[in-house]
């Protein structure tokens, strides 16, 4: 019952934060030993060779760009089996299942990936939903980095349609959500070692 309470305090903190400041953050959204979990499976990957340099587009106008996006990435199955994935996907589900009842956004479905930046690389300035495709409604982000400082870099700069611009540290852990639609964001270089997340887009 407790951790019910407080899951359901993470959401709405998520929700308020996007419904006062036009983004949320969270910390501490899965345990820490699930971090860890999804932070070894996206160095597996890297070390395996099955992160791919990412794209600018969707699939009907995907291209490569490094000097605007220079991640590599791994889309997450929704079948999967990896017992971490499978407890971040059922409590992304869960979120959503709460905001379609308390805010009636009609989410169908999502997508997520992991994104692995190297050091010194960056994503400039973009929004998350394409041009010649509208589904994607909302943009979450959670970070897998440990003990994650200041001077490591890599902040998240969300930029607010009216308002000042907020840096937003990757700290293991930390879940950052908005709108795919409105809210410019960008990648700063992380400058002492390599930055990893999953990001995923929640669509109607």
């Amino acid at each position: 019952m407790e951790e019910e309470i407080l899951e359901q305090n993470q959401f709405e903190e998520l929700i308020q934060g996007l419904i006062v400041n036009k983004y949320g953050c969270c910390n501490d959204f899965l345990l820490p030993s699930t971090v860890t979990g999804l932070r070894d499976t996206i160095q597996n990957l890297s070390e395996s060779g099955d992160l791919k340099h990412a794209g600018i587009g969707n699939s009907s106008d995907i291209k490569q760009n490094k000097e605007i996006r220079g991640d590599k990435i791994n889309w997450i199955q929704d079948n999967t089996e990896n017992p971490f994935e499978v407890i971040y996907l059922e409590k992304v589900r869960r979120f959503i299942d709460h905001l379609n009842k308390t805010c009636f956004t009609s989410i169908k479905s999502f997508e997520s990936h992991y994104a692995n930046y190297e050091k010194l690389s960056f994503y400039k300035r973009h929004l998350d939903q394409f041009k010649n495709e509208k589904g994607r409604k909302f943009s979450i982000i959670l970070y897998l980095n440990q003990d994650w400082i200041e001077e490591d870099g890599g902040m998240l700069t969300l930029y607010p349609e009216a308002g000042v611009q907020k840096e937003i540290s990757p700290i293991g852990g930390r879940m950052v959500f908005f709108r795919s639609d409105e809210m410019e964001h960008e990648v700063k270089p992380s400058y002492t070692r390599e930055r990893k997340s999953i990001a995923a887009w929640f669509k109607n």
